[in-house]
């Protein structure tokens, strides 16, 4: 891969690009034993670091989103008027905030933890208003992530 491509990764797909660095740094680390020592370098540590800022992203991801979804429903089933503008506004602050941290290479993972994610934000909002909300969501991922 060059450089402009890697540049370009790391530009528009964050989380993807950690995921490449850790995996060429391991390989390279494997491969190239006597690299291993270079500098005194903490190889294992750095590549762990660099997986781990990924899943920090991805878990920024996941918690806003489900943030998302516990206000959208509580504007769509909680009788509450004088809150629907807090909660759209909060809506949007979500929607915001998951977007600049949104990396395409998220999405495999977030369709597979999706209904998850929703059930967590029922629990939370039934247990806040003592509700019923519907089992499946009635938001597509397409939609909150857009």
């Amino acid at each position: 891969m060059s450089q402009t491509a890697i540049a370009l990764t790391y530009e528009k797909d964050y989380h993807q690009w950690t995921i490449e660095q850790a995996q060429a740094l391991r390989e390279l680390v494997n491969t190239h034993h006597e690299l291993k020592h270079l500098e005194n370098l903490d190889w294992d540590n750095i590549i762990e670091e660099i997986e781990a800022l990924g899943r920090s992203e991805y878990n920024a991801v996941v918690s806003l989103l489900m943030r998302q979804i516990e206000h959208l429903l509580k504007i769509d089933y909680v009788p509450l008027p004088e809150c629907r503008n807090k909660w759209k506004s909060e809506v949007i602050a979500f929607k915001v905030g998951m977007t600049r941290k949104f990396a395409p290479s998220m999405k495999p993972k977030l369709e597979k933890q999706f209904e998850g994610i929703y059930k967590d934000a029922v629990r939370i909002v039934e247990a806040e208003y003592e509700i019923s909300l519907p089992k499946q969501c009635p938001y597509s991922l397409e939609d909150l992530l857009s």
